[in-house]
């Protein structure tokens, strides 16, 4: 070791200084020309980005495209995880995910390009929190649009954006924040609730990252983030938006899926309660008119939806009449100190309608508002078999547990996401909106779904609940 660092300084003394530097800078100068003649500058550098997507609304970032002669990478502002997350977490989420690559909340990998004429396509793989999605789109005359796709939920979103990058930050998220707290608290269902100590965490852990914020994007998953650690569900912040999905339009599209599996038995897969009660009567008009003897019900990863096709449902499955449960309002907890007991459910207003104006327009006006079940003339009476798992929430889980509760049905699966309340959407400020719960919600019997969720009969991992039904028809 000690003659070769000889050799070295030997070798140093001897060589001609000037000549090495010139030939160095010479080579540097051909490899930065070299490089700088594969960056496509139709697509490098920093674009002002609108992001949509179903599960997040819409939120406008900034993100920065490294190219070469055919392919490219792209990222939001580095280290934002560390605002967001603090320190240890983001290191934490760094090295056990790999969707935050240097602290980034958006990565495009695996990108290609394609010039055609005057327009650039472009590909690759957008890897985010929320998952990956497969992005295809194009760029002309200095605007990209591209949408966002996966395997299992098809359209999910877009992505738009152009060169005019603005200043940083986009708006202020300190001013808004502070809106978004009063609005709750005169929203909310139960301003009590506002005394816990995950509440007091919450919005003191927001205060000391909301000003370190940059966009709209790094807003919403700030408050996605720190608000799952709160004792309620169903409160959001957002930029509503209205997505052009073409062919997989809200009027075209069904949520429901029939599939015979034998003479005997028939598999309903239901992806949301988003459709309408006609929807529902008629695939059940169907399963009654071909007598089928079992009926299994997927409502696995089904997040919820409207209260029509989830009262459509359970009116052709349910053969009694039945308390669905109750909603309890801020006027039921400004005047009254306990929760009602059972017995005091027939006191209350029912509600008996699958219509969500009308429900709403009852949450509003009531202390408390009763659910109450009156079965078709002819509901579906063979074995009936519900497949949930840990995305199974919100209006799902009510016709769950009354479901098991009168051992209707055999469930299967993982416990649901404990994910019941009303909520409703608010305005706040410059195009965002606030999701937030206006009525608790207890089964018939008292249980509190939201933050506990309802057990199956039957545990399964949710990709072998199906199995799992099918053998024990077999059984």
């Amino acid at each position: 070791m000690i003659m070769q660092k000889i050799i070295n300084i030997h070798f140093f003394k001897k060589i001609n200084i000037p000549f090495f530097f010139t030939v160095f800078l010479s080579l540097l100068s051909l490899t930065s020309c070299s490089a700088q003649s594969k960056k496509n500058e139709q697509l490098e550098g920093k674009w002002y980005i609108n992001l949509t997507h179903k599960d997040i609304g819409q939120a406008r970032t900034i993100i920065e495209f490294n190219t070469d002669s055919n392919s490219f990478v792209a990222h939001s502002r580095r280290n934002a995880d560390k605002d967001i997350l603090g320190s240890w977490t983001s290191f934490l989420g760094r090295t056990f995910t790999k969707s935050l690559k240097n602290g980034s909340l958006l990565n495009i990998e695996k990108g290609i390009y394609e010039v055609k004429n005057d327009t650039l396509h472009l590909a690759g793989i957008l890897v985010t929190p929320m998952g990956n999605f497969n992005l295809e789109g194009h760029i002309v005359n200095n605007e990209l649009y591209a949408t966002l796709r996966n395997k299992s939920r098809g359209h999910l979103g877009t992505i738009s954006g152009n060169r005019n990058v603005p200043n940083l930050p986009l708006e202020n998220y300190k001013q808004l924040f502070e809106n978004a707290v009063s609005l709750t608290e005169t929203k909310i269902f139960n301003k009590e609730i506002l005394q816990s100590k995950e509440w007091k965490a919450f919005t003191k852990e927001m205060r000391v990252n909301v000003p370190k914020l940059q966009d709209d994007l790094e807003m919403v998953f700030a408050f996605f983030y720190r608000a799952e650690e709160l004792p309620f569900s169903h409160f959001a912040l957002m930029k509503s938006f209205e997505m052009n999905e073409g062919k997989e339009s809200k009027q075209q599209k069904s949520y429901l899926t029939l599939e015979e599996k034998s003479h005997n038995t028939a598999y309903l897969k239901i992806t949301s309660f988003s459709g309408t009660a006609t929807e529902v009567d008629s695939v059940f008009n169907i399963i009654k008119q071909k007598n089928y003897q079992n009926l299994i019900v997927d409502l696995r990863n089904n997040s919820g939806g409207s209260v029509e096709a989830g009262m459509a449902f359970a009116t052709n499955i349910i053969d009694k009449e039945t308390f669905g449960g109750v909603f309890l309002t801020q006027k039921w907890f400004n005047n009254h100190k306990e929760l009602p007991t059972p017995n005091d459910y027939d006191k209350l207003s029912h509600f008996t309608q699958a219509n969500y104006d009308l429900i709403i327009e009852g949450i509003h006006q009531t202390e408390g508002l009763c659910l109450k079940i009156i079965p078709k003339e002819q509901v579906y009476k063979g074995k009936l078999y519900v497949l949930i798992n840990r995305k199974t929430a919100s209006t799902c889980e009510p016709i769950v547990y009354e479901l098991k509760k009168q051992n209707r049905a055999v469930i299967i699966g993982e416990t649901t996401a404990g994910a019941m309340l009303n909520g409703e959407m608010f305005d706040l400020d410059n195009g965002f909106k606030m999701f937030i719960p206006t009525a608790d919600y207890y089964t018939s019997d008292g249980f509190k779904i939201d933050q506990n969720g309802v057990k199956p009969n039957i545990e399964s991992k949710s990709d072998q609940a199906l199995d799992r039904a099918m053998n024990y028809l077999d059984n």
